[in-house]
């Protein structure tokens, strides 16, 4: 993983996009900031658990555990296909 590339999260069933913007190594282990996009329903969660707990657990960084690289390409024949079923569907 390195700075540029598209990378997912999981988030309590929400699965997140994002672009790794910067990198640092500490105890053999890799930290990542991730710049995210159309991150509203994570942005809402952590409100949320804010509002309950009074506890901020926003992340700021993530260890390379908790990101998975993903293909640029493969996303967007997943859209298309997925909008070439739309059009089939309505057709129904």
């Amino acid at each position: 993983m390195k700075i540029g590339d598209l990378v997912r999260n999981h988030h309590n069933g929400l699965v997140r996009f994002g672009t790794v913007v910067n990198q640092r190594k500490e105890n053999k282990w890799a930290y990542f900031t991730v710049n995210w996009h159309a991150d509203d329903e994570y942005e809402q969660d952590v409100r949320w658990r804010k509002k309950l707990s009074g506890d901020d657990h926003y992340l700021k960084e993530y260890r390379a555990d908790m990101l998975k690289n993903i293909s640029v390409e493969r996303l967007m024949r997943v859209v298309k296909e997925h909008n070439s079923m739309e059009g089939e569907n309505e057709k129904d």
